[in-house]
């Protein structure tokens, strides 16, 4: 598979590999805190191994479709060769989610084992869905949160009372709000100034909606609204740049 524009435009190495195409959703496992419940819930969809993930798996007696990244952390790389599709990155300008994001196609990620452990390494996490939040619809999630990073507007279907919690990545102003406890109408959200932790829904349909050409924000839900998200990943909303 030919890459995209964008891509050859983010990653100009001779050695690129060759993109992997699923038609289906696609769980993305870390080595970080994985929720082995998220696993057991998604296991009709192709998995595959960010590097040290793959040992976690193996424990778990559970094959990915594919194993990627530098495979630094990878116990026994022999082990995968016939077991699973192997591709080794050997670039170290990206993590290993990246590697992923970037060599993989498919409609939507959910990535577990990307947060939790140590802090540089979910800050990492949300530094790539920034910035490759026009390219690919992701959703991380661990037992605690599941998170978006979005530019666009998004509207939701929740329980009433439920955590929603909005983080500027970049000044960023708000035009309007729907069903939320505290109204975003034009307030302007950057780091260092002002943000948006531990709003609420008040009502079962909320709606987020940035000014065109506002910025980016992280949104971030109990982990026990990752259905919602996966509604608004299903509904066609973010459509992403080809």
């Amino acid at each position: 598979m030919i890459p995209k524009p964008w891509l050859l435009a983010y990653y100009s190495s001779p050695s690129m590999p060759e993109i992997t195409k699923f038609d289906d959703p696609v769980v993305l496992v870390g080595g970080g805190e994985v929720d082995s419940a998220v696993l057991q819930r998604f296991s009709h969809l192709p998995l595959v191994a960010a590097d040290g993930g793959a040992n976690y798996l193996r424990k778990l007696g559970i094959m990915p479709s594919v194993v990627l990244g530098d495979l630094d952390s990878v116990d026994d790389r022999s082990f995968w060769k016939n077991q699973s599709k192997v591709i080794e990155i050997a670039e170290q300008d990206t993590t290993d989610f990246e590697k992923c994001l970037y060599s993989i196609e498919a409609p939507y990620f959910i990535a577990v084992g990307f947060t939790g452990g140590q802090l540089d390494h979910t800050l990492a996490s949300l530094h790539v869905m920034h910035k490759l939040h026009r390219q690919k619809k992701v959703i991380v999630v661990d037992s605690n949160d599941a998170v978006i990073v979005s530019s666009d507007q998004i509207d939701l279907q929740l329980q009433l009372d439920i955590r929603v919690s909005l983080f500027p990545l970049g000044p960023i102003q708000f035009k309007s709000s729907d069903g939320l406890k505290y109204p975003l109408d034009n307030l302007t959200m950057q780091s260092g100034s002002f943000i948006g932790t531990s709003n609420c829904s008040v009502q079962s349909e909320v709606s987020i909606t940035p000014q065109l050409n506002s910025g980016c924000y992280a949104l971030i839900l109990p982990a026990t609204e990752l259905d919602a998200l996966i509604r608004y990943m299903e509904s066609g909303a973010g459509n992403v740049a080809l």
